[in-house]
């Protein structure tokens, strides 16, 4: 039997330290090292600030929360409770991030990620009214990780009425927590009686700016987020005839959730204006597209969904997996390079960005066809 012994300075904080040496057998020595080791931090994540700004409809209270959340260890999961997800309460915008993930588990908005570092990300909710009635009430719990922050709220006094917190007559007021959540009630003001309306005649339905984003993975997987402006002076009704490749996931009007079904690859759902009088309103229509495998080289096609009104101007944000290189090889749309106003809303997912347009679609469904090949740009072998 062996032993190795190493000589230890032993530093002691006594008074008076004593000067010398001591020979210590290894197996003794490792424990004393293991022991110096840096302890684990104190939690795994921390939200390091959070904020909340909202304004009122006649039916809903419609939030964007920003929240920035603190990874400190990568030895397991780190799970952050943000917001409950009580009745009533909507998800109508999750960010995708490198790295993590945000989304509904267990009745909880939560952020789940393995990678140290610092995530900041934006969250739109849908808070609809408890009860009917002509006082609305909405209610918005913080989750046990969140400290709560007051609601930055703008809400018309003209068209409303705050009932709880009270207005002082200005737009936006501070509404603060009580209890770990977020109360607001209101009710609209009723329209003043007029003698003699003036009749107009009826709006020509149509869209003049519509916005898409396709998110491509190497796996083959496709998501598409189409934003249409809506220009209608009443309730109509909208079709959408989608092609093959693509499958209807979600329908927002007026950022509230639409209930809308998919037959025979049709789409019809009634649409109107984001208020009473005006002749403005949105419609989101998310879809999913299976790609197949994606190999060395190959091509892409894109066909969007026709819309039987007519499209003034759309716009498209592709973003496709970094490691190919992309060139446009036919379809409508034109390829374009983005203005500096543009880039920060590009920047929110991951991979290459190629931007696209197309002008005046009248009963036409807008298509793409894009050649991609392995990007050997950065490889070591050229």
């Amino acid at each position: 039997m062996w032993s190795s012994s190493l000589v230890l300075g032993l530093l002691l904080t006594a008074t008076p330290t004593p000067s010398g040496s001591a020979t210590v057998p290894l197996q003794e020595l490792i424990p004393l090292y293991v022991e110096r080791q840096a302890p684990p931090p104190p939690t795994e994540a921390l939200v390091v600030q959070s904020q909340l700004k909202g304004h009122l409809t006649p039916e809903a209270l419609l939030v964007e929360a920003h929240f920035e959340v603190e990874v400190l260890t990568s030895d397991r999961w780190s799970r952050v409770q943000l917001l409950q997800l009580g009745p009533g309460v909507y998800l109508t915008g999750l960010p995708t991030l490198e790295g993590a993930a945000v989304g509904a588990l267990e009745g909880q908005l939560c952020f789940v990620s393995q990678k140290p570092g610092r995530y900041s990300f934006d969250v739109r909710l849908t808070v609809r009214p408890s009860e009917p009635g002509p006082e609305h009430s909405a209610e918005l719990r913080y989750g046990p990780h969140a400290v709560p922050v007051p609601l930055r709220l703008e809400a018309d006094t003209n068209a409303f009425t705050l009932l709880e917190p009270q207005s002082i007559g200005t737009p936006t007021l501070d509404v603060y927590p009580r209890q770990g959540a977020i109360r607001v009630r209101w009710s609209s003001v009723a329209a003043p009686a007029v003698a003699r309306q003036t009749a107009r005649p009826p709006l020509e339905p149509s869209i003049p700016e519509a916005q898409a984003s396709w998110v491509s993975t190497l796996e083959g997987k496709a998501t598409v987020h189409l934003r249409y402006a809506l220009k209608l002076d009443r309730e109509q009704e909208l079709e959408l005839e989608l092609p093959q490749d693509l499958h209807l996931k979600q329908v927002l009007l007026n950022a509230l959730p639409l209930v809308a079904t998919e037959k025979d690859g049709h789409v019809r759902v009634k649409v109107a204006p984001a208020r009473l009088g005006e002749t403005e309103g949105t419609l989101e229509v998310m879809l999913a597209q299976e790609l197949g495998s994606l190999h060395l080289s190959g091509q892409l096609r894109l066909t969007l969904p026709r819309v039987a009104w007519p499209v003034a101007s759309l716009s498209v944000q592709a973003h496709l997996p970094a490691v190919f290189n992309y060139q446009r090889e036919g379809g409508s749309m034109e390829q374009y390079e983005s203005s500096e106003q543009e880039a920060p809303a590009s920047q929110a997912l991951p991979g290459k960005v190629l931007h696209f347009r197309q002008f005046l679609m009248a009963a036409s469904a807008p298509t793409l066809e894009l050649g991609y090949s392995v990007d050997i740009s950065q490889s070591y072998f050229r």
